[in-house]
């Protein structure tokens, strides 16, 4: 077995993708582009590789096996046809996600204007700002994160205001078309069940509260003002949260609500016009 077969053994005992995650691990390594590096593997022809490069990539693979997450490794995550800066300690941008832009697309108009909270890497908002002419506001906390928000907003949408502040005490000025949230949203108790490898991403971005409504409530109740007449809050909620985030929008005056299922089936995306 040669070296490229043993690295990709060992991908594979961790991960269904190990031939794919290695073509990105051995782009970050050699240079080689991962399209060019899975059509020199079907055909046998790979360059070996140098004692350097063996030894960071055996070193790659190790952390792999210990549960690190690919993206912490590459140092980005794929979003919406874009490549978002990621790095350890702050959430990393999910597929399922997307739903949450699509959804908040097809309501947009030229010229609108969009809070997005709790915004980490601007993964939502960012991507919204450079698929339509809108104006995008971010807010994100953590100081790990808006490091990241900063450098992806450079590229991705230049034009997007950032702010660093935390929704359960910060005010946030302004009226708003559009406010959304991917918010923490698991109960506490199934943080402590989550895969070893989704414990690597941290806490904070994960844990909802006791119920897991914890984020949804303060939104409603702190930034429906900041919502000009018809409109409209969009959340990303958890398996089976759906009709209780429902609720508490309707609760709060909300009207015409919007239910989106994710790939999955599972309802995603929630919803309604103030």
């Amino acid at each position: 077995m040669n070296r490229w077969d043993a690295l990709n053994a060992r991908l594979s005992a961790v991960s269904e993708n190990g031939s794919a995650e290695l073509s990105r691990l051995a782009e970050l390594v050699t240079g080689m582009e991962s399209d060019r590096f899975l059509l020199l593997r079907m055909t046998r022809e790979l360059p070996p590789l140098t004692e350097e490069d063996y030894a960071q990539l055996c070193h790659l693979v190790s952390l792999r096996e210990q549960g690190e997450p690919l993206q912490y490794l590459l140092g980005s995550a794929d979003f919406y046809g874009r490549s978002f800066s990621v790095a350890k300690g702050v959430l990393i941008p999910r597929f399922d996600t997307e739903i949450l832009v699509d959804t908040a697309l097809s309501y947009l108009r030229e010229g609108d204007s969009v809070l997005d909270l709790c915004a980490v890497t601007g993964c939502v908002g960012l991507t919204i700002g450079a698929e339509k002419s809108v104006s995008v506001t971010e807010v994100e906390k953590y100081d790990e994160a808006f490091v990241l928000l900063q450098k992806n907003a450079e590229r991705i949408c230049p034009s997007a205001c950032l702010i660093q502040g935390d929704i359960f005490t910060d005010e946030v000025e302004g009226a708003y078309d559009l406010i959304l949230s991917n918010p923490p949203y698991l109960p506490t108790t199934e943080c402590k069940t989550l895969s070893a490898e989704v414990q690597k991403e941290p806490i904070t971005a994960l844990d909802g509260g006791d119920d897991g409504l914890r984020f949804y409530r303060t939104i409603v109740a702190r930034f429906s003002s900041r919502l000009k007449a018809g409109g409209r809050m969009l959340f990303e909620c958890g398996i089976g949260q759906a009709s209780a985030v429902e609720e508490i929008l309707l609760s709060a005056g909300f009207s015409d609500p919007v239910r989106v299922r994710d790939y999955g089936g599972v309802l995603r995306v929630i919803g309604a016009k103030k």
